[in-house]
């Protein structure tokens, strides 16, 4: 891990410039992420207030092959109950939480099984929620979501996580 947000949280004056495109997508989200982080902090950047809008994540599970379906009921279940397991502060942030399994019969699923989109209230709630791996400091990401993550991440072949801010 990078250790970005080592700083503590405050917030670093000098303006950054944004990063230059590399063609890779992900890779410029990923790094204009921690750059934001650097110049922000740690402690704004997962701050509830941080950004504030309607940010959609969405996420797509393919399963490895031989997954039971009894392994399949379970990472739904557990991803559906982070709607109230995910906390800070003792209250419940992500603001809704939808799921369900491939039913499209166009062709382009590319495998996935199971899609999720879940609703936050700000930027600052998503990356507090995203944590790893650009929030590497445990005290500014949800542990209900780490352990979600480190459950299903031996039962999945693939994923696909694209969030965006509706309108823009």
């Amino acid at each position: 891990m990078t250790g970005i947000e080592a700083s503590g949280g405050e917030a670093n004056s000098s303006p950054a410039a944004a990063p230059a495109p590399t063609g890779d997508v992900d890779a410029d989200a990923a790094k204009a992420l921690r750059q934001e982080l650097s110049r922000v902090g740690v402690k704004k950047f997962t701050a509830a207030d941080y950004k504030p809008g309607k940010v959609q994540h969405i996420v797509l599970f393919r399963f490895k092959p031989g997954t039971s379906a009894k392994e399949q009921a379970e990472t739904m279940r557990r991803f559906r109950s982070l709607k109230t397991e995910a906390v800070r502060h003792g209250k419940p942030y992500i603001t809704s939480l939808e799921s369900g399994t491939q039913t499209s019969g166009e062709g382009l699923g590319r495998g996935m099984q199971q899609g999720y989109i879940v609703t936050f209230a700000s930027e600052g709630d998503r990356n507090y929620y995203v944590g790893k791996p650009i929030v590497t400091d445990p005290k500014f990401y949800d542990p209900a979501h780490e352990a979600f993550k480190n459950f299903v991440q031996p039962l999945l072949e693939g994923a696909i996580v694209f969030d965006f801010r509706p309108g823009r």
